[in-house]
C-alpha cells in the first residue's frame, strides 16, 4: 500500500493512542471522521495495521518486566534465543533483530538475582546477553486499582482496544462519566496503554529498524525531545517506553521511505 501525508499523520497518532477518536484526528489534518475512519479500515485491509493493542503494565499485578538485550552469534538462531529465554518468564513482546541482537521483554514475579542471570547466561550460549533492566511501577500506584478498574481492563482485552466508552460502562455497570474517569487514571499511571502493530512490509517504499537508547535519568526528557524534533518525519510508532530504577531504555521503530 501507498501511504499518502495523511496516512502518515494518522499512524503515528494511533500508535500514540489507538483510542483517539477519528473526529479528533481528522480536525488535526482537515479531514471528517468519515473519511479518517475509511483510510484506517483501508490500512488494516491491507496490512498496514495489524491491530490496536492494549498493554497491561503487569506490574500493576506484582509482576516486573525485564528487558533483555542478547547478541547472536553463529550456532544459535534469533528464534533459538527467544526459546531459551522464554524458559525464564512470560514474553510480553520481542524485537527480532536489531543488526545482530535479539531483544525481550519478559514478565517475571522474582527479581532476577545473580543465580538466575548466570544461569541465563549459560543456557543462551553461544549468544551474549548484552544487558538486562528490570522496571516496575511504585507500590502505590499499582495497589490503587479498584474492582471497577479490573472489570474495565478484563473488558478491553476481551472486546479490543477501541471499544466504545458506552459499552464499556455498559458492560462494567457504571456510568461513562465514571468509566472515562478511570480510564484516564490507568492512563496517567501508566496502567494502560493502547497502541498498535503495523507491518512495514505492506508498506511500499518502507524499511523498519529499532535504536535502543539508554540515558540517565536526568538527561531523559532532553533526549526525547531532541529525538522527536530531528527525526520527527521518520518517527511513525513509538512502542512503550521501559523505566527500570536508575536508566531508561527507549526503544523506537523508525520507517523511512
Amino acid at each position: 500500500m501507498i501511504l499518502d501525508k495523511n496516512d502518515l499523520t494518522i499512524l503515528p497518532t494511533l500508535a500514540r493512542d489507538c483510542r483517539t477518536s477519528y473526529s479528533i484526528i481528522g480536525s488535526q489534518i482537515g479531514l471528517s471522521s468519515k473519511s479518517v475512519k475509511a483510510r484506517v479500515k483501508k490500512m488494516v485491509d491491507n496490512g498496514v495495521i495489524e491491530k490496536f493493542v492494549v498493554r497491561v503494565n503487569p506490574a500493576a499485578f506484582g509482576y516486573r518486566t525485564a528487558l533483555v538485550l542478547v547478541k547472536t552469534s553463529h550456532g544459535i538462531t534469533k528464534d533459538d534465543v527467544i526459546q531459551r529465554v522464554k524458559e525464564y518468564g512470560d514474553l510480553a513482546y520481542h524485537v527480532y533483530h536489531m543488526g545482530s541482537t535479539s531483544v525481550a521483554a519478559l514478565i517475571i514475579k522474582k527479581p532476577l538475582d545473580d543465580n538466575i542471570i548466570q544461569s541465563l547466561n549459560e543456557r543462551l550460549k553461544p549468544a551474549t546477553v548484552i544487558n538486562i533492566v528490570v522496571t516496575e511501577l511504585s507500590v502505590a500506584a499499582s495497589n490503587d486499582l479498584s474492582e471497577a478498574d479490573l472489570r474495565i481492563i478484563k473488558c478491553l482485552l476481551l472486546s479490543g482496544a477501541r471499544i466504545e466508552i458506552s459499552d464499556i460502562a455498559k458492560e462494567v455497570g457504571i456510568s461513562e462519566k465514571t468509566t472515562t474517569r478511570r480510564l484516564k487514571r490507568m492512563k496517567e499511571s501508566r496502567l494502560l496503554d493502547f497502541s498498535l502493530q503495523c507491518s512495514p512490509a505492506a508498506m511500499i517504499g518502507y524499511i523498519q529498524f529499532v535504536i535502543p537508547i539508554s540515558v540517565a535519568r536526568s538527561h531523559y526528557h532532553e533526549v526525547l525531545e531532541r529525538m522527536y524534533s530531528e527525526f520527527q518525519a521518520n518517527i511513525l510508532y513509538s512502542p512503550s517506553v521501559i523505566e527500570p530504577e536508575g536508566l531508561r531504555l527507549w526503544l523506537t521503530m523508525f520507517w523511512l521511505g
